[in-house]
């Protein structure tokens, strides 16, 4: 990490960015807390009329309706798993950041209670209770861990340093490296400068950026069966997997490789001293600007683009 990068932001507390947030974090959990507590005592009061409201809902999309509970020994399990979560998320409320530490078992029972129910939906009975299920408490599960993510200890206006390295990693696969003049500092400072940029926007950019880095690092391992993460992938695989990501059918990934890029480019190519210094072709630059503008209006999907070393 440069020696630049520990001054470039006015950090003065640990949890600062965290408490940032807190209030609204406060308010996310009393509500849960007030949600889960209400949906469990419906759900053991009206059990069947429970189900017979989901399968009214799922009627009117073509569900076969579910059938109801034949005895009352998973309703007891149900409604401890409910206790359990409402208790979670209402000890959260008291202190998010003091008790992060509690969003992660909340986050594991909602992912669980989600993947089942979608297990049963693909290789059992295509119940519409099992689908809403499994998309409701999917959305909760992501959401107790993303704000698990969002309360972790860091200096405020800086990424964590894994996800330094992969911002690091990407900028390196994006500009050339051969010939270069130090070129390991001036990678490092075109990531202060992105780092600085999401910075000025407050605390939640900074960590929603961390956990598209984390993503980015991931997708190496999740679609591409490697076990390094594309931080530890040599430079060529490392571009490989970036223009794989670009092109790919999921949106996800293709809109991760294009805020990459927007976020290195318009701070790489924006600098002159920058651009000789990693020996970009400015005439290249322009030529590759205009054939994605062709790409563009032809309705295509083009490659990574790799800027070239000056002959």
């Amino acid at each position: 990490m440069s020696e630049s990068r520990s001054h470039a932001f006015d950090a003065t507390s640990p949890q600062q960015g965290a408490n940032v947030i807190e209030p609204l974090l406060v308010l996310v959990y009393r509500v849960l807390a007030w949600t889960f507590g209400i949906v469990g005592g419906l759900f053991f009061l009206f059990p069947d009329g429970t189900i017979d409201a989901l399968n009214a809902v799922g009627r009117l999309l073509g569900f076969a309706p579910a059938p109801h509970l034949a005895h009352r020994f998973w309703l007891s399990l149900g409604v401890a798993y409910m206790a359990v979560v409402t208790s979670l998320a209402a000890l959260i409320a008291r202190g998010p950041v003091a008790h992060r530490i509690l969003m992660l078992p909340l986050a594991i029972g909602k992912a669980t209670s989600s993947l089942t129910c979608l297990w049963f939906f693909l290789l059992y009975d295509r119940y519409f209770i099992y689908l809403a299920n499994f998309l409701v408490d999917a959305s909760l599960a992501l959401l107790a861990w993303a704000t698990y993510v969002a309360t972790a200890p860091t200096l405020p206006g800086t990424l964590p340093p894994r996800a330094r390295r992969t911002l690091e990693a990407v900028a390196e696969a994006l500009f050339p490296q051969e010939g270069a003049t130090s070129p390991r500092v001036r990678i490092q400072e075109l990531a202060d400068a992105v780092e600085r940029q999401l910075a000025e926007r407050g605390p939640l950019v900074i960590r929603a950026f961390s956990g598209l880095l984390t993503f980015v690092d991931w997708n190496p391992r999740l679609f591409h069966l490697r076990w390094q993460r594309l931080s530890e992938l040599p430079w060529v695989e490392r571009v490989s997997v970036l223009e794989s990501m670009e092109q790919s059918r999921w949106l996800v990934r293709r809109q991760a490789a294009h805020t990459m890029k927007l976020l290195l480019g318009l701070h790489g190519y924006s600098q002159p001293a920058l651009r000789v210094d990693l020996h970009v072709d400015d005439h290249w630059l322009a030529s590759r600007l205009e054939q994605a503008r062709a790409r563009r209006e032809r309705g295509e999907k083009g490659p990574y683009p790799i800027p070239a070393p000056v002959e």
